[in-house]
């Protein structure tokens, strides 16, 4: 049995096709004729471009704006240049002046300051090797193709890999590298497909044709296990298929514990995409709208009238459903290409969400102009991330009510009367609740940061990752003081960090009082049966004994018993 990285839950069963990064490396040899290799050159690149087309016309949302990106990043013209002139220069064969010509510029953005474009080397060695196999006449695996049950092995699936991927056929998926927040992991957890990343020497281990019983949720792998363990995972499957079945009866259903307490249940997205997922799964709303979807993958900051018609969308599709669009939020480990973020050496600790905004105010104007005009048509509300202090929520309303004056100023409709929440992510807005929450409408806490800002560990950093829990009796007891904070003020209070969807958690938060549950929208049919499990006095009375607890391991020991 191999242990890995759960980031995606469930049974896969299947045999094993290994879809190698396989490293080219072309030699040099002196050529004649200079204008064919170009030809060569430039026939492979438009062979590329063609693929990625077609792709493209085939995908929606997230995916076909990652690949519109990478097809800009193969029809720039410095990429090609590159190359072209080490033919030239060189008079040396096509494939040795691809690898040389893109290596240059993918050092130059190796070596970039911002973390954003750094990382957009990765995607310009892939291309690279795209190029180099039309030069070279090497079949890639046709992923569109694959055979039923086929669990999918790798170093790492690259963006432009995923998409390629007939899901139906995908029984799931195991790399070596990558982690819960990649592109693969988010495509797996949204079409149900379990994965495992962090397997260590992968291709040693596991060989072509072998069968697996992959285990998503636990990170467990069986290679080639006998009949009678196959058998078990079967069953297990088979349940879990049943299960889900069982959970379509809670559509539409109300969240409320058997004693009569009401939760709410909604569902975080990242774009007008995931609207279906929102529907299908009867989320009562949707508690986080990532509005960073909008700027990550364009190429300069998205204009008013683009978020406007993004938002406006998801307001009417949700028909009167209340949509929660945070602000913008980058920084740390979100950065825009665009944007030059000065370097700094604690990124989650500096130049982040509100505090950018707040120090280039025409920019926040923008969105909120775009938020505000959609309210007209649907139930909006604005979330403002990353408050530390009064004096930032203070900041940010004089500037949202600077917006609605224009706004009125030009007779343009839009809800008079938003809500104007804020994250609790920070412990110092947590400890200070009960003060913000005389000047907001709402608390959404963000367990994600609060966590790694309450016990000094940086979520994605797998050395201290054993010590990110949000079992932690320090980041329970912040929790507590947030929704005590707004209620002593009449303030909703929610959660939209993973702790959110944790079913060993729920019934922790639901004694402590939160109001609204937040999480991945294919959790929720799943957190509503339980919640109608649950009585609520009953969970007040875990709640008691557990802020007594000291210790995460003994926390965590009572609410997974």
């Amino acid at each position: 049995m191999l242990k890995g990285k759960g980031v995606s839950e469930g049974i896969g069963l299947g045999k094993v096709v290994i879809l190698k990064n396989e490293e080219i490396k072309p030699e040099k040899i002196q050529i004649e004729d200079v204008e064919l290799e170009k030809e060569n050159f430039y026939h492979a690149v438009h062979e590329v471009e063609a693929e990625i087309e077609e792709l493209i016309n085939k995908l929606s949302g997230t995916e076909k704006d990652i690949l519109q990106a990478y097809l800009m990043i193969l029809q720039d013209p410095t990429l090609v240049q590159e190359t072209v002139e080490i033919i030239e220069k060189e008079k040396c064969n096509a494939a040795y002046a691809t690898e040389v010509g893109f290596n240059t510029i993918i050092q130059m953005f190796e070596e970039m300051d911002d973390p954003y474009m750094a990382a957009r080397s990765a995607d310009i060695a892939d291309m690279k090797k795209k190029v180099l196999y039309k030069i070279l006449n090497k079949e890639e695996i046709n992923l569109s193709q694959l055979p039923p049950n086929t669990i999918l092995v790798t170093n790492e699936l690259t963006t432009s890999d995923t998409a390629k991927l007939n899901l139906k056929s995908i029984a799931g998926i195991i790399t070596e590298v990558g982690g819960v927040n990649s592109h693969m992991a988010i495509m797996a957890r949204t079409h149900e497909i379990p994965a495992v990343v962090g397997i260590k020497q992968i291709m040693k281990q596991i060989k072509e044709n072998d069968s697996i019983a992959i285990n998503g949720g636990t990170g467990e792998i069986f290679v080639n296990p006998s009949n009678e363990e196959w058998k078990e995972f079967e069953e297990i499957k088979e349940n879990s298929k049943k299960e889900k079945e069982k959970l379509k009866t809670y559509k539409n259903e109300i969240s409320s514990t058997k004693d009569g307490h009401h939760i709410e249940l909604l569902a975080n997205i990242g774009g007008p995409q995931d609207i279906e997922l929102v529907i299908n799964n009867t989320a009562e709303g949707v508690g986080l709208l990532r509005s960073e979807f909008l700027y990550m993958n364009a190429e300069d900051f998205p204009i008013e009238k683009e978020q406007f018609e993004a938002y406006k969308k998801v307001a009417e599709k949700l028909q009167n459903k209340r949509i929660v669009i945070r602000t913008l939020d980058i920084g740390g480990d979100k950065n825009l290409k665009y944007m030059k973020l000065p370097r700094e050496d604690n990124p989650f600790l500096g130049y982040r969400a509100i505090r950018i905004f707040l120090d280039n105010i025409s920019l926040f104007k923008v969105q909120l102009r775009a938020i505000l005009t959609a309210s007209a048509y649907g139930n909006l509300a604005i979330m403002l991330p990353m408050i530390s202090s009064i004096e930032e929520l203070r900041e940010s309303k004089k500037i949202i009510q600077e917006v609605k004056e224009e706004l009125r100023a030009k007779k343009i409709p839009f809800n008079e009367n938003i809500e104007i929440g804020i994250m609790i992510e920070i412990p110092s807005a947590a400890l200070m609740a009960e003060e913000l929450a005389k000047e907001c409408d709402f608390f959404s806490i963000g367990t994600n940061d609060l966590i790694q800002y309450t016990v000094a560990v940086e979520r994605g950093n797998e050395k201290v990752a054993n010590l990110y829990t949000h079992f932690h009796p320090a980041v329970i007891k912040l929790i507590k003081s947030a929704i005590d904070g707004a209620h002593k003020n009449n303030i909703l209070c929610g959660m939209c960090g993973e702790a959110a969807g944790d079913p060993s958690f729920i019934p922790l938060l639901v004694g402590l009082g939160l109001d609204e549950f937040s999480m991945n929208a294919n959790k929720i049919l799943q957190t509503r049966k339980l919640i109608r499990e649950l009585n609520f006095q009953d969970c007040q009375k875990l709640a008691d004994e557990i802020l007594k607890l000291n210790s995460s391991e003994e926390i965590k020991r009572k609410l997974i018993k």
